[in-house]
């Protein structure tokens, strides 16, 4: 007899989701956060890390790979998914990573152990409430006394339009056998609607505010997010008082800028904080329904911890590191007392005339995509300041306190309690060991390698081949030596020449952060 359980193993056996490092899962983000929001959550360097509904471990392997002191567990439904992280970790000789295939209704918590980090995402959404109980429950008993639970669930309002748009798609699809089928009937429906949709009416807006999902060319998107059995969003504040059932309690979300009213203008920013800036669970359901919020990314805690002052307190800024690209928008800075805007176009900007604020971004822009830390940036606002401003050093960090602050709110600026490495040479470029070991290990259109910063690489064909020979032993001219004699280059035909393909490649290298850290 075929179970439900069965039929979706059956959907995620014949077309896996894909399997990416997403930044904001990566347990030194996590860490971050926490010490963002009060909370000293564990080490990541010695971490023990589970990954529920991890797929093939995209999003957890690297992180193994980062931390060989830390430890990382996967489990999955999928066999299929599953087998190919284990060839993946075999491939790497990983010794701290283990790939489970199982249903985590029936996972025993006790052979578990217990987790500092455990992280549940695209899962929560998409079986039945019994299983999510289920989540919830294991995410309780496994979850050591200071770790952090990330749960990334669908959200309404937001999907109440979005559900209409899924009923038609499965409304078309219901008929077709294979899950591959189902996805070429459920894009038919999508490209029915275009055309008859009524410009004005909600189901255009609806697949106008989708359609770069929509327009996937892999199946794995619209199976899994469209054409699954289960997909229950709910409300922020239902998710949390069914976590507060299983003792588990609100720490803040993944990325701290969606829970700032102050970022979607005044007219919705004042009433609120008027209204609930005491009750900031309340606050951020009211701020849902304003901005039609279709998706959260939440970070719990044990209950046990207490009630949470959700107010930064400037002061944990001192054990962070910060990074952001903030080049100034009108050519040079200039200590004049003048106002300048800065930041990279199509992100919110900062303007600001104070010298010692210019100084810090102009470090911040330069430093990218490493981190400073906070002493370090406050000593160069003060030293490098010029100009009618000038302020003391105790002003000068209060300023830069506050800039901190705006960055971070607005999501603009990344944060770690550990230093990520700086710049890399471009004449004989060494990259760190674990990112050359996750390229070098690749299988064809195999998506488990990320930077320090937990994002994905998009390795082009010479990125493959050269970056696992980046050991800070070969220039320039040795790289284009060894990709111009690749077979693989040979067999791609490429207009461009070998020289151009590294130049690009080292162009690419610059905005990465895969610098290896320095020795000693």
């Amino acid at each position: 007899m075929t179970t439900h359980l069965d039929h979706v193993r059956v959907r995620y056996d014949s077309v896996p989701y894909a399997s990416y490092a997403y930044p904001q899962c990566a347990p030194e983000h996590l860490a971050a956060v926490a010490t963002l929001f009060g909370h000293a959550a564990p080490d990541p360097r010695t971490a023990r890390v589970l990954e529920l509904g991890g797929a093939s471990g995209g999003n957890v392997i690297p992180f193994a790979v980062r931390n060989p002191g830390g430890e990382a567990v996967c489990v999955d439904l999928s066999e299929v998914q599953v087998d190919a992280g284990r060839a993946q970790v075999v491939r790497m000789g990983l010794q701290n990573m283990q790939m489970i295939a199982g249903d985590l209704a029936t996972l025993d918590p006790t052979a578990l152990g217990r987790f500092d980090y455990i992280v549940c995402h695209g899962l929560y959404s998409w079986v039945p409430a019994a299983i999510q109980d289920a989540l919830l429950q294991l995410c309780s008993a496994c979850l050591s006394e200071d770790g952090v639970v990330f749960v990334s669930y669908n959200t309404y309002p937001g999907w109440k339009a979005k559900e209409m748009l899924r009923d038609a798609m499965l409304l078309h699809s219901a008929d077709r056998d294979s899950t591959q089928e189902q996805v070429a009937y459920a894009r038919a429906m999508v490209g029915f609607l275009q055309n008859v949709a009524p410009r004005d009416g909600l189901m255009a807006h609806v697949l106008q505010e989708n359609l770069p999902y929509l327009r996937d060319p892999t199946d794995h998107y619209i199976a899994h997010e469209y054409l699954e059995p289960y997909n229950l969003p709910c409300y922020f504040q239902q998710f949390l008082q069914r976590a507060r059932g299983y003792g588990l309690d609100y720490l803040a979300e993944a990325q701290p800028s969606m829970m700032v009213p102050a970022n979607y203008g005044p007219q919705i920013a004042e009433p609120l904080q008027r209204a609930f800036g005491h009750d900031q669970v309340r606050m951020e359901q009211y701020l849902d329904f304003a901005i039609n919020r279709a998706f959260r990314q939440t970070l719990l805690v044990h209950a046990r911890h207490g009630t949470r002052d959700f107010a930064l307190d400037r002061a944990r800024f001192k054990a962070l590191h910060f990074a952001a690209r903030m080049p100034c928008r009108d050519g040079v800075t200039r200590q004049d007392g003048s106002v300048q805007h800065f930041g990279v176009q199509d992100t919110p900007g900062i303007g600001t005339g104070l010298s010692a604020a210019k100084c810090a971004f102009d470090l911040l822009t330069c430093r990218w995509p490493a981190t400073v830390p906070h002493d370090e940036l406050v000593a160069h606002a003060f030293e490098a300041q010029r100009g009618p401003d000038w302020l003391p050093r105790e002003q000068v960090e209060a300023a830069t306190d506050e800039l901190l602050q705006v960055l971070v709110l607005k999501g603009v600026a990344r944060i770690r309690r550990e230093a990520i490495p700086g710049h890399m040479s471009l004449e004989r470029p060494h990259v760190d060991r674990g990112v050359r070991a996750m390229v070098a290990a690749q299988s064809p259109g195999s998506p488990h390698a990320a930077d320090l910063w937990h994002d994905g690489l998009d390795l082009s064909p010479a990125a493959r081949v050269l970056l696992p020979l980046m050991d800070g032993t070969r220039d320039r001219a040795a790289l284009v030596a060894c990709w111009a004699g690749d077979p693989g280059r040979v067999g791609l035909q490429a207009s461009s020449s070998a020289e151009e393909d590294v130049d690009a490649l080292l162009r690419w290298l610059a905005g990465m952060a895969v610098a290896a850290a320095p020795e000693g």
